[in-house]
């Protein structure tokens, strides 16, 4: 009783003075506009006090001030927000752009650590390990029904240390055993980039990360080395990232001195234009920008200035609407704010941020039910603002980036097939597992694959069998009306484990409404090139 007083008797006392010193503080500030927050803190410290006194039972105040701090910072918009020391590590992995491992990209399927791909120039792919590869040991230990949260706390560690593994290889009967050496792991922003055609390219970017500029201009000029002379960037589902980078991205193509992004805050100090700087590497290369929904922030910025300064065409589905400038603090215990201080702007003057005066629950539920159909998208124009690109074209206001070209993802399956696909066993990934060793060796190169593989009513029937056997009910009728689907799904994991990462991408656009649809918009593209 007399340790729980103490521990009141601090958090007051340590209250009066924290609470005094920001009173004080923002009253030379803002005058009397801050005494209903003073009030409002005061309250705060005699509810912390009484329940820490008289609540029934223990209280975990680590967890209730989190909730605390998420409520507060909820109130204020969608995107501000309180990171944990926990999440902050993860996060700032993701974005740094690298980590400290083996280097593989891995789920766990039947219970066992199964290798997906093993990060290109990774200790992992030096050694020889392979797609399909289920990893049964590590250090001598069984490894059967480990977590994701497992597999990650036992195969990273400090570079240069070592760990050992026993992998089951699909078609051999007995274990191989590898010495893994940790080191340096880079966390790719850029999935995959390769010939769609013999003259387009093609970039798919998840995220813009610390090396993501970097990645890009490698991948343009390996695409410009196989023959490309037109460009389809995706940047569906990609949240967003570093503004730099995303800038970066966008100076490549741009060879005039313009705005490519501006930012207003609260003060002249949140204010910033982010230029062109003249030194474009490609600026003369038809490009199509691929956006969706998903499509956030850093991915904006880039939409939003090739579309104003007409010097790409946007095509796909309306963005996300997310432009809120952020500041990241670092705090005390290691966990951090990250808080809006500023609004971003497209160079015709464009707010990218949509509304949120609804609330957040009401902000994300809009994202999911807005019309996607062109026709009722028509009907709306009429509601939004109009701005100007340089060169004349009208693009609309209202948050997100609008595309010049409305492509809606139209993938009907039925509800047999949607409940197969997020199974979490990944079943098809595993079905191809087996087609992968049967077909090993007989093709060169994805590209033969992919003319070649086209399975029938008997490759059907196999796969409905397997399906049954591992306890899956299955009909005939749903299974038939989504086999052209089905079988892309299929052929791309077969071609991921076959080769890498990039042939999978590379099978699975071939059922891509949106991207295929884009392919045929480069006329527009290049007709944009001539306006400026």
């Amino acid at each position: 009783m007399m340790k729980k007083k103490r521990i009141l008797l601090l958090a007051a006392v340590l209250g009066v003075i924290s609470l005094s010193l920001l009173g004080t503080n923002l009253r030379s500030q803002y005058g009397g506009r801050t005494n209903d927050l003073y009030r409002k803190l005061n309250t705060l410290q005699e509810i912390i006090g009484l329940v820490n006194e008289n609540y029934v039972d223990p209280v975990e105040w680590e967890n209730i001030m989190d909730g605390a701090f998420y409520g507060l910072l909820e109130r204020l918009d969608p995107h501000s927000n309180y990171i944990s020391r926990e999440q902050l590590e993860s996060i700032t992995e993701q974005f740094v752009g690298k980590f400290q491992g083996i280097g593989i990209e891995f789920d766990v399927i039947d219970d066992w650590i199964t290798v997906i791909a093993p990060v290109v120039g990774s200790p992992s792919e030096r050694v020889g390990l392979r797609p399909g590869d289920k990893i049964i040991e590590i250090d001598g230990k069984s490894s059967y029904k480990f977590t994701q949260e497992q597999v990650m706390k036992t195969l990273r560690g400090p570079k240069g240390t070592s760990v050992n593994l026993k992998v089951q290889r699909p078609g051999l009967e007995k274990p191989l055993s590898f010495t893994i050496v940790r080191d340096d792991i880079p966390i790719y922003s850029v999935l995959a980039s390769f010939m769609i055609n013999e003259k387009t390219g093609y970039i798919l970017i998840n995220r813009f990360s610390s090396t993501t500029a970097d990645e890009v201009e490698t991948a343009l000029q390996e695409l410009e080395a196989r023959g490309m002379t037109q460009l389809l960037i995706d940047l569906r589902n990609n949240s967003g990232g570093y503004l730099e980078q995303a800038v970066k991205v966008v100076d490549k193509f741009v060879a005039v001195e313009d705005t490519l992004v501006f930012t207003l805050g609260r003060g002249s100090s949140m204010d910033q234009v982010h230029m062109a700087h003249r030194t474009g590497t490609h600026p003369q290369l038809p490009i199509i920008i691929l956006i969706n929904r998903g499509s956030a922030s850093a991915s904006e910025i880039v939409a939003g200035a090739l579309q104003d300064l007409d010097r790409g065409l946007i095509a796909g589905e309306t963005s996300f609407g997310k432009g809120l400038v952020q500041r990241q603090w670092q705090l005390g215990d290691g966990s951090a704010l990250r808080l809006t201080v500023g609004r971003y702007y497209t160079p015709s003057g464009r707010l990218i941020q949509r509304s949120y005066v609804d609330g957040s629950e009401q902000y994300y539920h809009d994202l999911f039910t807005r019309p996607l159909d062109p026709e009722v998208q028509d009907s709306i124009l009429a509601t939004l603002p109009q701005y100007r690109t340089r060169a004349g074209r009208v693009v609309y206001g209202g948050g997100g980036i609008m595309p010049d070209e409305s492509i809606p993802w139209n993938l009907k399956l039925t509800e047999q097939t949607i409940k197969l696909m997020n199974n979490p066993e990944r079943l098809f990934y595993q079905y191809a597992e087996q087609k992968a060793g049967e077909l090993t060796g007989r093709y060169a190169d994805v590209g033969s694959f992919m003319a070649d593989y086209h399975p029938g009513r008997k490759e059907r029937q196999r796969l409905a069998d397997w399906l049954r056997n591992q306890g899956e009910e299955v009909d005939d009728e749903p299974l038939e009306a989504d086999w052209e689907y089905l079988t892309s799904v299929v052929a791309s994991e077969i071609a991921g484990l076959l080769w890498d990462r990039g042939a999978f991408y590379r099978v699975r656009l071939e059922q891509d409404n949106q991207v295929q649809a884009a392919l045929k918009l480069f006329g527009q593209a290049r007709e944009l090139l001539a306006l400026r």
